[in-house]
């Protein structure tokens, strides 16, 4: 069974172009276009990895994040925040705020699929 990976921004464009690019990853894609959709699709389906915009309308990504973390069912789940905003205070308050790392757009399709690559594929075993 494929990963199952949300992806969350208000921007419909941005929305599908980072499910196209993922489903070629072999990812199963579930889509969200606010904060309160992707709170409402997490719940339903439990992804095995989030990727957030920071900066919504409804519910920023700071505030799905936080709520996200206060959930046993959830704060295991990678967060892979991203925004347009590259200042290093934006990307303190996404890793404060629960994520696990911090993009900035425009992503490259090659460095998003490494990222995502990086918290899904399971770890070697130790001998």
């Amino acid at each position: 069974m494929a990963c199952r990976i949300l992806v969350v921004d208000d921007e419909p464009d941005m929305v599908e172009l980072l499910r196209l690019i993922l489903r070629r990853g072999g990812w199963e894609i579930l889509t969200a276009t606010s904060g309160t959709e992707a709170l409402q699709v997490a719940d339903r389906y439990v992804p095995e990895l989030i990727l957030l915009d920071i900066m919504m309308p409804d519910l920023s990504g700071h505030e799905v994040c936080v709520r996200l973390r206060a959930d046993a069912r959830f704060c295991h789940i990678p967060i892979l925040a991203f925004t347009a905003q590259c200042q290093l205070e934006e990307q303190r308050l996404a890793l404060q705020s629960g994520a696990d790392d911090f993009i900035v757009k425009p992503i490259a399709p090659r460095d998003l699929v490494q990222r995502v690559q990086s918290f899904l594929v399971p770890a070697p075993a130790l001998a």
